[in-house]
């Protein structure tokens, strides 16, 4: 075998090695990498106003909540037109499970709740995610 036939054997094989860890963005795979947007609005009774002190987490590629708990990202939500929001950026199309929790003052109750989503379009999208009373 020659230099030229291995040389050229090598080079085949490291191109397929590298174009085969592109993400083909019409495969829906939840995840990050993409330009996707996730702009996620807790609601406790279809109001916003009185959550207080928000966490939602986010995980990848799925359409329930982790068996084992373990989200793959979270955001902290802030105040936005006196609404409590947070985002979750450079996301994939595909299957993803959110789940929030936090306080509702008007009620003094801890409020939870979660719900599957899936991007379908490389764009920013806005959800609603309804929480109720933590029982736990």
């Amino acid at each position: 075998m020659s230099i030229r036939t291995i040389t050229l054997s090598t080079f085949i094989a490291v191109s397929a090695i590298v174009t085969g860890c592109k993400h083909d963005p019409m495969y829906t795979i939840g995840g990050k990498g993409g330009n996707a947007s996730l702009i996620v609005y807790p609601a406790h009774h279809g109001d916003a106003c009185n959550l207080d002190s928000m966490v939602v987490y986010i995980k990848y590629n799925a359409t329930d909540a982790p068996a084992d708990g373990v989200y793959d990202d979270s955001a902290i939500c802030s105040k936005v037109n006196n609404l409590q929001t947070c985002t979750f950026s450079n996301l994939w199309n595909g299957n993803y499970y959110i789940f929030g929790k936090g306080y509702d003052y008007a009620v003094l109750q801890r409020v939870r709740g979660g719900l599957q989503y899936t991007i379908k379009n490389q764009a920013a999208v806005t959800i609603s995610m309804p929480v109720s009373e933590d029982t736990h």
